[in-house]
């Protein structure tokens, strides 16, 4: 896939549903060595394609999906849940994957 050719991630991100919490729904945000960035909702599904981190994000943040880094007590107490006990996954990707190039969102 041509997206992906000589490319090496240098930032992976996990996000987490906020109008699903406390049940934990992920999605993985990857940026690669030349800025652009890939999404997906779960492993081994459709990855989309995006110019920047940037669109990545609106596409994600569209979705109601929040950062989990970026996630606080505040969201912890508004969640019922306990960041602390929470771990990302650890999803392998495939080349057999179904990809879309989104571009800017």
């Amino acid at each position: 896939m041509d997206f992906y050719q000589a490319k090496s991630v240098v930032k992976t991100e996990w996000w987490l549903d906020d109008s699903q919490l406390p049940q934990l729904l992920w999605a993985r945000l990857r940026v690669f060595d030349d800025g652009t960035a890939d999404v997906c909702w779960s492993e081994c599904s459709t990855l989309y394609g995006f110019v920047n981190q940037d669109f990545a994000g609106y596409f994600l943040s569209e979705d109601e999906y929040i950062r989990f880094a970026s996630m606080d007590e505040e969201d912890e107490q508004k969640c019922g849940i306990k960041l602390a006990s929470i771990s990302p996954p650890n999803w392998l990707g495939t080349t057999e994957q179904e990809f879309e190039y989104l571009g800017q969102y």
